[in-house]
């Protein structure tokens, strides 16, 4: 079987922010990404919710640092495919149901409804009754403008975090801590 491709959009805010999600905290906040960044997320989302061998990560201390992000509130870092909303993992795995819905409704039930679907000559009869898997239709909640800006001067970036009134902010991209005046 070939590759599957499935290209999934995600909702930004007016500003072009994209919302995440802490794993250890589970605060969201809110990055500005590069059109190159914002172009492997549908494919990194569906890809994570594949069945299927993922290359073996080095931990070496250069490479572990190219795929972690920290959490602009806790500064726990995490892998890069960790920061997905509660409702963006809801909304990928619809997509990746109705991919396995597709495979099996076209592969297995098919060929099996073809090949019982004809009536015997000898005594013994054979009949299937199935019905093919139903697909989902993928929605995700629009993207709202509900959080303040700042900007990272260390990684020239800027993110959107709910609490205003923090006292120090890390850097999404590099861990940097700012101190907020």
């Amino acid at each position: 079987m070939g590759d599957i491709e499935v290209n999934v959009s995600f909702p930004l805010d007016d500003e072009g922010f994209f919302r995440r999600e802490c794993p250890f905290c589970r605060k969201e906040f809110k990055v500005l990404l590069t059109k190159e960044e914002l172009g492997t997320l549908a494919h990194e989302g569906i890809d994570s919710f594949m069945i299927a061998p993922q290359e073996e990560v080095s931990l070496d201390e250069d490479v572990q640092r190219e795929v972690e992000y920290c959490c602009p509130y806790c500064g726990q870092g995490a892998p890069k495919d960790s920061w997905w909303t509660q409702e963006q993992l809801a909304y990928v795995n619809i997509f990746a149901q109705n991919i396995i819905a597709s495979i099996v409704n076209e592969s297995f039930l098919g060929p099996l409804k073809r090949n019982l679907g004809h009536q015997s000559s000898g005594p013994i009869s054979i009949s299937f009754k199935g019905r093919e898997m139903e697909q989902q239709e993928p929605w995700i909640s629009p993207e709202v403008n509900d959080m303040d800006g700042f900007d990272l001067p260390c990684c020239h970036r800027k993110i959107k975090i709910e609490d205003g009134k923090m006292s120090c902010i890390h850097c999404f991209f590099c861990g940097f801590t700012h101190e907020r005046l």
